[in-house]
């Protein structure tokens, strides 16, 4: 038997798992009997069981940014704000230019807060993970982004080691990463964001390539004019 979440399909023991995490009531008929028995699903088996993308993204949503926070308990690395201006269309069709703040921070967790069933302090101790998060831009939810520092760095042209990965990255190089193109470097006119749907538009006469790449941080800065 299979559970179905946000188009999503899981079998049924994590299914219901994931239910109980996102309601506090009983979500669907059939469940009140083991409704009270059924235990929460937790970030750290997301991470450990869970390794389809799709589904972990839902899990994830399931389970909540304030949950998520509470138990691999997070370490500010760097907080970062930028002065932005945008242009939003009024509901009567008029435009308004409005000056705003935006803030990231970059956050670092533990191995030992988000990794389940390693034997912490031997060789295989799990390494950290790092996300960044950000407001949305019209309705201050939150959003908390995972990043492969390794490539964040590679992305842009920073030389790293295994021991001072966080310390050599930025939040804005970080959420910068999060967005990926087939647009060469060089090639992108300008970059206009709404909401999590990213739209780019190429130079003149400029092809694309085969492979996809990251949003440098200077790309990001530079090069999106309108947000909202």
């Amino acid at each position: 038997m299979k559970i179905i979440i946000n188009n999503t399909e899981f079998g049924y023991d994590i299914g219901c798992r994931l239910l109980k995490t996102k309601y506090r009531n009983t979500a669907f008929k059939g469940l009140e009997d083991i409704w009270e028995d059924i235990n929460p699903i937790t970030f750290k088996e997301i991470s450990k069981d869970i390794r389809n993308i799709e589904q972990r993204r839902v899990a994830i949503s399931c389970l909540g940014l304030e949950n998520i926070v509470k138990e691999v308990n997070p370490k500010l690395i760097k907080k970062e704000t930028i002065s932005k201006t945008t242009t939003w269309v009024k509901q009567d069709g008029t435009l308004l230019t409005k000056d705003y703040k935006d803030t990231y921070e970059l956050y670092k967790v533990e191995g030992k807060d988000w990794s389940v069933g390693t034997d912490i302090g031997t060789w295989n101790t799990p390494q950290p993970v790092y996300y960044v998060k950000c407001k949305d831009t019209s309705t201050d939810r939150e959003y908390m982004l995972w990043i492969d520092v390794e490539s964040v760095c590679r992305t842009n042209d920073i030389s790293f080691s295994s021991t001072n990965l966080g310390s050599k990255i930025t939040p804005i190089q970080a959420i910068a990463w999060t967005i990926q193109t087939n647009v060469p470097k060089g090639g992108i006119d300008k970059i206009v964001r709404q909401g999590d749907c990213i739209m780019i538009k190429k130079k003149k006469d400029v092809k694309l390539v085969n492979d996809e790449r990251h949003l440098t941080e200077k790309e990001y800065r530079k090069l999106l004019e309108y947000e909202s």
